[in-house]
């Protein structure tokens, strides 16, 4: 169940864009991206969805560095 903060951030331009960069990593080869294990979902978390979840859950984090940040530990070296 989404709370009204989350869903503010899922509907908001930061959110959009976000979620954008997020896809574009995934469709890399540059970046390790694989889904994990869901007890929800039998197919897997997605990593989008895994990011933008933890994300919406804090918001006064600094999602831009967040994001620098797991573009650094994924990346294919």
């Amino acid at each position: 169940m989404a709370t009204i903060r989350n869903r503010k951030f899922f509907e908001s331009e930061k959110a959009v864009h976000l979620r954008e960069v997020l896809v574009n990593m995934t469709e890399s080869d540059k970046y390790r991206t694989r889904s994990m294990y869901s007890t929800l979902d039998k197919n897997g978390l997605t990593f989008v969805d895994k990011h933008m979840n933890y994300m919406s859950q804090y918001p006064n984090i600094d999602h831009d560095q967040y994001v620098l940040n797991l573009k650094l530990m994924t990346k294919i070296r």
